[in-house]
């Protein structure tokens, strides 16, 4: 009889949840069409003609459908980010699903298994950038937390500029948005900031000036605006979910009336922790309670991490009150810390450096205070893949790489079913990485341990290590990247293969277009009283053509045409020619180029004429606009020749210039970027 009641009290529970699910549908267009976040109409892509795209709201249990029609001229798609679902729905060209092709619309459907805040976005070029982006809220099938008011809070990032073009200005080494958003690093800087000693250090350590954002962005958007009001009253609680929907920028987040609660990382619920600001990585989502203190409309504020600007949430009634400003970075003194590798305490660097100010102040990721309600360990009856990933990359190149290869370059990540799989993600480089696993939670290992928080995307600070577990409970192949849009479209991804899964058909058919090459090509000159130089390149990850010139007015002139093959941002070898108006007017030569310490660039070459050529160049950024310019050349035919310059940015595309040369003398003129 017992056995009986709990059968039929099993059944009325499964057929109550079947009954209560239901099917929630939405159509999303995505369109080109005209902006205007800044003063200025530029092009962009819309969901449902706004930016960000609809907040979709689904509850635990139910079935999702989603028609997405792409009404442009080239395909696109929609990765539901976060969300656990069926491989073919991810939404990632050529590896779970395939492009939506203009004028065609793709329906995705999917149960709905969790709750939570999560995003979606185009997985499709550089097209997150230009608007394809909006938010996800799934309400759990019991309610646990009750708030007055309940608030999405989608960050974003915004450039007038075309993405594809910020993409090669950043290949072509250019460093104009350094000098855009007043993080161009000099001697008269390091001199004021009592650096020299660590300018002089890092160059001696062949180390380029840092940066913590790659992009200088014209606004920082908050909901569609680059500042926004929520009407609330005295008292009362709001629950604001956070999502960091930027191409490439981290915030910091904090709240003028006071401390928030953190109550959900990455759509997970962690044990309530209070927090006065924290740092938010690219791709995250945290659910935070805050309480109106007073009357007044209180500042929410997102805080860009490189310090160049910040959008606004006001929340209440009344007068405002502001958030307090976050200290500028010290680019001269930033450092990152270190732990044990492996451990768990790993990867909790620090980017104060020296400025000597509590931590709180400039916080990284508060991944050490996030605990899970519930243990997160995996059961050791399980085998254990330990895969070690060093997040490498090459930023004057802008070459983003794991284990030193790109995404076209590597195997895939190779996993058993049944398995637990652990990461051990080690950032040689001076740039925060946020790490994305598509289909799949993981344990971020902290001092929680068995604890430890569950959720998708993690930040790997410069110089620091994160270590993250999983259980192998899926199928096929799932992509893992930096969620660095440009970082990620450099290379810095993998797939993650079940190992004895075939491909569907359809993603087996294309799967070859994931991994074509793209090329960029840029150009410059100095065109001066007394003599005409400059370069055409074009190159790919790890190949270029390169044709140089130096002419004077008078028809003396060099033009060297090479391949050049990259091995590192140390060392390239190359082939080529040399044409001449001397006495030997063609050459054919081969050699290398190697970085010396103090960041002197070195060629050595030898011809098919037993000659042989040394040559230094350096380049000094003496303030942020003025740069001075050294080179030296001994050539075992025509002997040594040396230049030096000087050189003042006006803007990306041009500099003024003065120059001597041992062989044409002085002149003044322009140099020309493009």
């Amino acid at each position: 009889m017992k056995t009986r009641t709990i059968f039929f009290t099993l059944c009325f529970l499964i057929v109550s949840i079947i009954a209560s699910a239901s099917e929630r549908e939405y159509s999303l267009v995505i369109r080109n069409q005209s902006v205007n976040f800044t003063g200025t109409d530029v092009q962009a892509m819309t969901i449902n003609e706004s930016i960000p795209g609809p907040t979709l709201r689904f509850k635990e249990g139910d079935v999702a459908r989603i028609h997405v029609k792409n009404e442009m001229e080239m395909e696109t798609s929609i990765h539901w980010h976060g969300i656990l679902l069926p491989n073919l729905q991810d939404g990632v060209p050529y590896v779970t699903t395939p492009p939506i092709l203009s004028g065609t619309t793709f329906t995705y459907e999917f149960p709905i298994k969790h709750s939570g805040t999560y995003w979606y976005h185009s997985h499709t070029g550089l097209q997150e950038q230009k608007g394809v982006f909006g938010s996800i809220v799934i309400e759990p099938a019991v309610s646990r937390i009750q708030t007055d008011l309940d608030h999405v809070v989608v960050l974003s990032d915004w450039t007038n500029e075309n993405p594809d073009e910020i993409l090669r200005t950043l290949k072509s080494g250019n460093d104009y948005y350094s000098l855009k958003k007043g993080s161009m690093q000099s001697i008269s800087g390091a001199l004021q900031e009592n650096a020299l000693g660590n300018v002089i250090n890092r160059s001696w350590m062949r180390m380029p000036p840092m940066d913590i954002s790659d992009v200088a962005y014209d606004a920082f958007i908050i909901n569609g605006q680059t500042s926004s009001e929520l009407n609330a009253q005295l008292g009362q609680t709001i629950r604001l979910r956070i999502i960091n929907a930027a191409a490439s920028t981290y915030f910091y987040v904090q709240f003028a009336g006071g401390h928030m609660k953190v109550i959900s990382a990455d759509g997970v619920d962690v044990k309530p922790m209070h927090t006065g600001r924290f740092l938010i990585a690219i791709a995250e989502t945290y659910d935070v309670i805050i309480k109106i203190p007073e009357n007044g409309a209180y500042e929410f504020r997102a805080t860009a991490q490189d310090g160049s600007g910040y959008t606004s949430l006001f929340i209440g009634q009344g007068e405002r009150v502001s958030a307090e400003n976050v200290p500028q970075p010290n680019l001269y003194k930033m450092h990152a810390g270190h732990g044990k590798e492996g451990s768990a305490m790993k990867g909790m660097s620090h980017e104060v450096g020296m400025m000597k100010m509590p931590m709180n102040k400039r916080p990284m990721a508060p991944y050490d205070n996030l605990k899970s309600p519930a243990s997160t360990a995996l059961s050791e009856d399980h085998e254990v893949r330990e895969v070690r990933l060093e997040l490498t990359g090459d930023m004057e190149r802008y070459v983003w790489s794991l284990n030193g290869k790109t995404l076209n370059e590597a195997d895939m990540i190779r996993i058993n079913r049944g398995e637990n799989v652990r990461f051990i993600m080690v950032n040689k480089t001076m740039m925060h990485h946020p790490m994305h696993l598509h289909g799949h939670f993981f344990r971020v290992v902290n001092k929680h341990g068995d604890y430890s928080p569950l959720k998708h995307t993690v930040d790997v600070p410069p110089l620091g290590t994160r270590v993250i577990e999983f259980y192998a409970n899926e199928q096929q192949d799932w992509f893992f990247h930096c969620h660095l849009l440009y970082h990620m479209k450099a290379g810095m991804a993998r797939i993650v293969h079940y190992e004895g899964d075939e491909l569907d058909p359809i993603i087996s058919a294309i799967r070859k277009d994931l991994f074509k090459e793209h090329w960029y090509a840029w150009a410059d000159a100095s065109i001066l009283s007394q003599i005409t130089e400059g370069q055409i390149v074009a190159a790919d990850t790890r190949n270029t053509l390169r044709g140089t010139w130096e002419a004077g007015w008078d028809d003396d002139y060099e033009a060297v045409f090479t391949y050049e093959r990259y091995f590192n941002r140390f060392f390239q070898a190359f082939a080529g020619g040399v044409l001449t108006d001397g006495e030997q007017e063609h050459r054919g030569i081969f050699g290398f180029m190697y970085l010396l310490p103090l960041m002197f660039e070195s060629t050595v070459w030898l011809d098919t004429e037993g000659d042989a050529r040394i040559s230094l160049e350096n380049e000094l950024q003496l303030t942020a606009r003025l740069y001075v310019t050294g080179e030296f050349q001994y050539d075992s035919e025509s002997k040594e020749e040396w230049a030096i310059g000087a050189g003042w940015t006006i803007n990306k595309y041009f500099s003024a210039m003065l120059k001597h040369h041992s062989e044409y003398d002085f002149g003044a003129g322009i140099h020309i970027r493009y």
